[in-house]
């Protein structure tokens, strides 16, 4: 299992996401490896040399290396933030140069067809109250990521995000521990 994760900090909601997360896998005998992007240092900037249409187009030796673990597993977590009502840029960044053309999807009568498989739970915190993301926003950070990149790429995936996540107490702490208990159960973990 993969756990990619996309926060600045590992204080706060998202790192107790991670270390319930890492906790309970290790509880169940399960191997999971955290992709920390910004431990990382994770270059999210797509260069020219990389772009799709570009004749040039390279994926660096990083990159390749990380795909083939992506293509070697069939479960995963993303644990990251909503900023301004999506990802934050080093995630973007991430999709853009590791999940390329002809790695994670291809094209097949104009049609987009996804090349990976398996399954991920998308874990995501927000200060705006839940209710606020679910109904007003109609969920959009959440689509983008389950539906308009992972499901493109062929992976099936599911969200489960924390609202009203701007004072972490013991409240939001036990709200955390349910919220990945859905996700590991969703997962089959």
């Amino acid at each position: 299992m993969i756990i990619i994760y996309a926060h600045p900090s590992r204080e706060g909601h998202c790192g107790a996401i991670l270390n319930e997360i890492t906790n309970a896998l290790k509880q169940k005998g399960v191997k999971g490896e955290v992709w920390d992007l910004y431990k990382m240092n994770f270059d999210p900037v797509l260069h020219l040399n990389e772009h799709e249409s570009s004749e040039q187009k390279e994926i660096s030796q990083e990159n390749l290396k990380l795909q083939e673990k992506i293509k070697s597993e069939e479960k995963f977590i993303f644990i990251y933030p909503v900023w301004w009502n999506n990802m934050p840029a080093i995630l973007k960044g991430f999709i853009d140069r590791v999940f390329t053309l002809n790695f994670a999807y291809k094209f097949e009568n104009n049609k987009g067809v996804g090349l990976l498989k398996g399954q991920a739970a998308v874990f995501t915190t927000s200060g705006a109250p839940r209710l606020v993301m679910k109904w007003l926003e109609g969920d959009r950070a959440l689509k983008l990521m389950c539906k308009d990149t992972l499901k493109f790429c062929g992976i099936n995936a599911k969200g489960f995000s924390l609202g009203g996540a701007s004072a972490f107490d013991e409240e939001k702490r036990e709200e955390i521990k349910q919220l990945v208990a859905k996700g590991l159960t969703w997962l089959q973990v």
